[in-house]
């Protein structure tokens, strides 16, 4: 079980609060600027990724059309 949760990929939620920690120590005067290149770059693969997440989660929502009957979104 503890395997399960070592390789879940993080929720959207954990990937939001990534990136506004990656936005907070870059807005530190004292990160140095190959820190920041490397905050800038885990940055970025957090926002594709949370891309990629709401990409799959909007894909897999249903609605209600005319008829009442569930559609995908």
């Amino acid at each position: 079980m503890s395997d399960e949760l070592e390789n879940k990929e993080p929720g959207l939620e954990e990937r939001f609060a990534k990136i506004d920690s990656i936005l907070d120590e870059m807005e530190d005067e004292n990160v140095t600027l190959d820190r920041s290149f490397a905050l800038y770059k885990e940055g970025l693969e957090q926002i594709k990724a949370a891309g990629q997440s709401l990409d799959t989660i909007e894909k897999a929502m249903l609605v209600l059309n005319q008829d009442g009957k569930l559609e995908e979104f």
